[in-house]
């Protein structure tokens, strides 16, 4: 770990005036903007009657998670970056930041993973899956990514991997057994389960698709050979309109 403490020390980065100030105000910018429209999702799912249904509680558990990030991490990592690189917030507060970043991303991450799941569901259980959607459910479901995402935290705090974490230097633990832990739950799970109820979603579309094609085409057919029937005339059934209009004038 010192080896970790030394390589990672010695990386501070050097800006100018003008590129501190270019580079300043984008972050807040994006900081900002994370912390407004995020906020606005909360107050609207809280306040607007319509928006108050169970799979809306997922999209505040979302943004809920993305505000925590542009609060209590963006500001500090802005901060450490402009200044070169150098963690100026003291031990005690490095394992409090780390945790929180840890926390925040992987329940983001989660919860969009649970959302492709909720939506793969209504999808193809349109008639069965909302009637058993209730507040607790999705409250339940909500809390176990909490906790989850809260699993990843807590082994850096409790000696499995300490951080890396000296005068100048905040990094989350460089440990080999908890990289993968960690990387695997908090990211290549949710990402393949995402991926594969996206890809069903798509598959349950174009079969849905499909059907209603089918469906339509002979209701077509059948009026246009009613059309052609009814009006001697028409000879073929591409001038069915044209015949109708005819006989109305």
């Amino acid at each position: 770990s010192s080896d970790n403490e030394t390589s990672c020390g010695e990386q501070i980065l050097s800006y100018g005036k003008t590129e501190k100030v270019l580079i300043g105000g984008i972050l807040t910018m994006l900081t900002f903007l994370t912390i407004c429209g995020n906020s606005l999702v909360v107050i609207s799912v809280c306040f607007v009657k319509k928006l108050k249904q169970p799979s809306n509680y997922l999209i505040v558990s979302l943004a809920v998670a993305d505000l925590s990030v542009a609060v209590a991490v963006m500001p500090f990592v802005s901060i450490t970056d402009l200044i070169g690189g150098q963690w100026i917030f003291g031990r005690v507060f490095c394992n409090v930041f780390i945790a929180m970043d840890v926390m925040c991303c992987t329940a983001s991450i989660m919860t969009l993973c649970v959302i492709s799941i909720d939506r793969y569901l209504g999808i193809t259980k349109p008639l069965t899956y909302p009637v058993r959607q209730s507040g607790k459910c999705m409250a339940k479901i909500v809390l176990s990514v909490w906790l989850l995402s809260a699993s990843i935290t807590l082994p850096p705090l409790f000696g499995w991997a300490q951080n890396v974490n000296d005068d100048n230097v905040c990094l989350i633990s460089q440990d080999l057994g908890y990289t993968i832990y960690s990387t695997a739950v908090a990211f290549y799970i949710p990402m393949s389960v995402m991926l594969i109820m996206y890809y069903r979603i798509y598959r349950a579309a174009k079969v849905s698709v499909a059907k209603h094609a089918i469906a339509i085409i002979p209701k077509a057919e059948e009026a246009s050979v009613d059309c052609c029937c009814r009006y001697g005339s028409c000879l073929l059934q591409s001038h069915c309109l044209l015949c109708l209009a005819g006989h109305r004038t």
